[in-house]
């Protein structure tokens, strides 16, 4: 890691080689070997406990990270202190970029307000702004208030920063400049902490189970709230759970801890109230010491389960931990979890090899795909990458042939990836034609020719599809670009998304989507067998509305049938023969279907607490009453790769770096 280090030092060096500095914000995502991380936090410390190893990877990859410190982090103690929680940060972003601790002291602007900001000069991907609000308890320390959540929380509210850059902010000042300050850096991944602790800010305390710092939760409430006048599928978004990690299991491997500590000492060697200096200072202890062994991720109950087919007979439900943030594993057989590891922030997906073992995917938080297989014996294999991009969002997979995945890189490229057989392995991702404005929804599938095709849509709503090109043999192509037809639009009425995409046994694709106005599924087919770009029958509407993505397969039948969540009411639809049946109520996440031996399953993350999962089957076409299988594990979440070293897949350019100003 050492060596990667200091070839990183060497690329910033050939940018500092460039002449004075200039004023930017925002590097071109070439410039930061495609990773563009922004990080928002109140207090100087708060991304180095809680957010790494996520950002130092970002660093170690070449990538580019700007962090936004809120508030002054002065404690009331003046500028002093907030001077030197200042230079504590800068030390250990210096550390983390193993190169000097010399900055180029600057301001920027955005929209009226002008803004601290400290660029690496040994690497100028790091940039560091400061807002400084003032940071004072309000009251008596915990169950009070601070200025940044009087400000988010009490109409009417103004905070003032501390220094010489003197400002006054209401809330929307902040939605603005926080706004403001994403758009022009154009970030590939937004970091912030936990907007979902539901606790009043002045019934907190502290280290009580599940509490939480209140300008941790309003700077969180600021960057979602802010986020919000972007369109979706811009960049992706990752929440951090802060000071209740110290709840659960240690996640982190022995490197990340030791890098997490050494980076958190060079920072707490500034800040008196960790130590007064570097000699004998026994930071992280306390509180810190359990921080530094953690990162987790907020967890959301939308994430859909995956079911699939056991080896041996009957079935695997998988699903990502909203405890332990790994990949977990039910087996009808044995009737309990299996907890299989990784970290991520995402849900989990997962395919049937040609042998008839379970694979998983994984996206990290870095934006890296990952994949993990079944062993023979039934156990499970390590965590391999797929090399190539960074995705925005975990990428969909193919409903038929065999394991492919498409997904939406940080470019704005979609990537393709198929599993070969004989090589046993994932390919490298390789970029599609290019389609303009494109977001990240997209199903992919195989037609009648047996290429795959895949489906997208646009910031417009548009449908667009490519098909890959096989050979005058029948057989497919080695995919990548130049296998692709370029993107055409299919004549299918505006979309909001919610795409998913299945042959069927006539060969003829079916279509799902959520019309842009309604919010409600259509469904449109080929009318011919063969490429997707030919006719297709007008959209019907099926009468009810839909959130996220609907999973499509097969029932008893052999006929496709689809499924989905109307997450405003909670209810789950399941499509079949041209009807839509509401099969439950009182759930959270979209479904997961599976069909075999003559017994259709569907399963969805029940609406209540604890990780509950809903799960009805039919068998000779009558339905059984729907039963709940219990929560997955707390335990078992670790490290893809157990340390955050460079990949081959992001390989350095010095002369990209030396094009950074």
């Amino acid at each position: 890691m050492k060596a990667i280090r200091w070839l990183l030092a060497v690329c910033g060096m050939l940018a500092l080689a460039g002449g004075p500095a200039a004023t930017w914000a925002g590097p071109a995502l070439t410039q930061c070997n495609g990773i563009k991380d922004q990080v928002f936090v109140p207090h100087q410390d708060d991304d180095l406990l809680f957010m790494n190893p996520d950002i130092e990877s970002t660093i170690d990859a070449g990538g580019c990270v700007q962090v936004v410190y809120l508030t002054a982090s002065d404690r009331g103690e003046g500028e002093p202190y907030m001077l030197g929680r200042e230079r504590g940060v800068r030390a250990a972003y210096a550390y983390m970029a193993q190169t000097a601790n010399q900055w180029i002291e600057d301001t920027v602007t955005v929209g009226t307000r002008e803004i601290a900001r400290f660029t690496l000069a040994g690497n100028r991907r790091v940039q560091l702004l400061h807002m400084r609000l003032k940071d004072p308890w309000l009251g008596k320390g915990w169950g009070s208030l601070t200025p940044l959540s009087r400000v988010e929380s009490v109409a009417g509210a103004t905070a003032d920063s501390l220094g010489p850059l003197a400002q006054t902010y209401t809330r929307q000042d902040l939605l603005q400049t926080i706004a403001g300050i994403v758009r022009d850096y154009a970030p590939s991944t937004v970091r912030h902490m936990d907007d979902t602790v539901a606790i009043p800010y002045t019934a907190l305390c502290w280290r009580c189970a599940g509490h939480d710092h209140p300008d941790h939760i309003a700077s969180a409430r600021l960057v979602r709230d802010a986020l919000q006048v972007f369109p979706e599928g811009l960049f992706s978004e990752v929440a951090y759970v802060d000071y209740p990690s110290q709840e659960r299991d240690a996640n982190l491997s022995a490197a990340e801890i030791k890098d997490k500590t050494e980076t958190f000492r060079r920072y707490a060697w500034d800040d008196y109230r960790y130590c007064s200096g570097a000699d004998q200072c026994k930071e992280p202890a306390g509180p810190a010491a359990a921080w530094v062994g953690r990162s987790y991720y907020v967890s959301r109950r939308t994430a859909a389960p995956v079911l699939l087919p056991a080896q041996g007979g009957g079935f695997l439900l998988l699903a990502v931990g909203e405890s332990n943030r790994a990949a977990n594993v039910w087996a009808s057989t044995s009737k309990r979890w299996n907890s299989v590891g990784g970290r991520t922030a995402d849900p989990i997906t997962a395919f049937q090899y040609p042998d008839g073992h379970a694979g998983i995917l994984a996206r990290d938080a870095n934006g890296r795909v990952w994949t993990k297989r079944q062993s023979a014996q039934g156990g499970w294999r390590n965590w391999n990458p797929i090399e190539g991009s960074r995705l925005l969002r975990l990428p969909v997979l193919a409903t038929r042939g065999a394991p492919a995945a498409v997904g939406l890189g940080n470019d704005g490229l979609f990537h393709f990836s198929h599993y070969s057989e004989a090589k046993q392995a994932w390919s490298d991702w390789l970029a599609l034609p290019a389609l303009p404005q494109a977001r990240p929804c997209a199903a992919l599938t195989v037609n009648a020719d047996g290429a795959y095709a895949a489906f997208a849509c646009d910031a417009d709503g548009a449908v667009w599809a490519s098909t890959q090109i096989v050979s005058a043999t029948g057989k497919n192509m080695q995919p990548g670009t130049s296998q692709w037809t370029a993107w055409s639009r299919l004549p299918l009425p505006a979309v909001a998304g919610g795409l998913a995409a299945m042959r069927n046994a006539q060969g003829l694709i079916e279509l799902f989507l959520r019309d842009q106005v309604s919010g409600h599924m259509l469904t449109a087919m080929q009318r011919l067998p063969g490429g997707a770009l030919d006719a297709w029958t007008a959209a019907r509407d099926m009468g009810f509305s839909y959130s996220g993505q609907p999973v499509v397969g097969m029932n008893e039948r052999g006929d496709v049938v689809a499924a989905a969540l109307d997450g405003s009411t909670g209810d789950l639809w399941l499509v079949e023969a041209g009807k839509a049946l509401r099969l439950g109520t009182g759930l959270a996440s979209a479904p997961a279907l599976h069909s075999g031996q003559g017994v259709l399953h569907i399963a969805a993350r029940a609406a209540r607490d604890g990780q509950a999962y809903w799960m009805r089957t039919r068998s000779h076409g009558v339905w059984g009453a729907a039963a709940l299988l219990e929560p997955p594990p707390a335990h078992g979440g670790n490290s893809f790769n157990g340390s955050p070293l460079l990949q081959a897949g992001t390989p350095l350019e010095p002369t990209l770096a030396a094009k950074l100003p």
